[in-house]
């Protein structure tokens, strides 16, 4: 009798630690899934985080409703042991022009640009230059959409970008 009791107070102890160990590994998996959409490098000295899970499709937006999107944020961290700039790249996933004139672009909530008016690199279109001393970090929102009046010929449905940092020489 005695014995039937403690037996079944182990396997009662042993479910609740499984139970356990199956809810841990579904969170682990959710919290794995979540993080997709961030980015981290290290590109010459700098950190690099990029958070796009808010950014949604590029759709066609007056400047205003452009501006009340999320975003997403490039956070550069300076870990070299001097002050040093850098610029951000944007480069799209298309070489039309038609689509490129249409896609407007917001660095910070301060500037929004036509992207085909920014500085052109063979990497893409330079969005910003900035100095960062060393140890410190600067967080980006950059916002992008379409032309509120973008005919819907020159709107790509999977149009993706790519954002590098390219570190200025001194």
């Amino acid at each position: 009798m005695k014995v039937s009791k403690n037996l079944r107070k182990q396997i009662i102890i042993e479910i609740i630690a499984l139970i356990f160990f199956i809810a841990v590994i579904f969170y682990a998996v959710y919290a794995i899934k979540k993080s997709h959409k961030t980015d981290v490098s290290d590109y010459e000295g700098y950190v690099v985080v990029l958070n796009d899970e808010k950014v949604g499709e590029v759709k066609p937006l007056s400047d205003g409703a452009g501006l009340e999107q999320e975003g997403l944020t490039y956070t550069v961290t300076n870990n070299n042991k001097v002050k040093s700039s850098y610029k951000i790249v944007v480069k799209p996933n298309t070489t039309d022009e038609d689509i490129l004139k249409q896609i407007r672009i917001s660095t910070d909530d301060l500037y929004i640009e036509d992207l085909t008016s920014l500085e052109k690199t063979n990497d893409g279109y330079i969005i910003t230059t900035n100095e960062l001393d060393a140890g410190y970090t600067k967080i980006h929102l950059i916002k992008y959409w379409y032309k509120l009046n973008t005919d819907s010929k020159n709107i790509k449905k999977d149009l993706k970008f790519d954002f590098r940092l390219i570190k200025e020489e001194a």
